[in-house]
């Protein structure tokens, strides 16, 4: 009777792992086709257990969680460091797989001397032919100044902070997924 039991308590271990193991390998092949067009210092990065996705960023200096609504990452894009005017800038697109407001931009300025985020953020918008009211707000320890577009974005938020020697401007449709990817970002 007892070995019995030991043999399948054995075999239902074996194909827990073998099941967890599949789980694994499927997550991790969805995870590689994201990375194959991504330069060398950025990468997503799934959790094992849950469904968090992180892009980690190395080359910009900055990694962030997607929001757990968007279930996941279904495209992402980075453009390398370009100057265009007056700004030398790089950017990650994100859509997420699911629900509205799921593509978020995030673009790092850099920047030698900043004396007024709010004026920078409001010359940023000019130069780039965009309008909005801005406000000044703080999420978790980062002063930013936030405003919405209406004209040129389709009523989509932007949300400007300062890291190290460094702008980030973050655009997407919701107020609520801006924070949460600061708030579970390291800038």
């Amino acid at each position: 009777m007892f070995k019995k039991i030991v043999i399948s308590s054995l075999i239902i271990a074996f194909l827990a792992m073998a099941g967890g193991g599949f789980y694994w390998w499927q997550a991790n092949q969805a995870v590689a086709g994201l990375n194959k067009s991504l330069p060398s210092g950025v990468k997503v990065v799934k959790s094992l257990f849950r469904r968090d996705y992180t892009v980690v960023n190395k080359i910009d200096g900055y990694e962030f969680k997607v929001p757990k609504a968007w279930g996941g990452i279904e495209e992402i894009e980075h453009v390398p460091e370009r100057t265009e005017g007056d700004y030398t800038a790089a950017s990650i697109s994100v859509k997420g797989k699911d629900g509205w407001s799921r593509l978020v931009t995030i673009d790092r300025f850099k920047v030698d001397k900043l004396k007024d985020l709010e004026s920078w953020a409001k010359i940023n918008f000019e130069s780039f032919g965009l309008t909005g009211d801005f406000s000044k707000d703080k999420i978790g320890y980062l002063e930013i100044v936030k405003s919405q577009e209406n004209i040129h974005l389709g009523g989509m938020y932007v949300y400007f902070f300062e890291g190290d020697l460094s702008v980030y401007a973050i655009t997407n449709g919701s107020e609520e997924f801006i924070q949460e990817i600061i708030l579970n970002g390291k800038w």
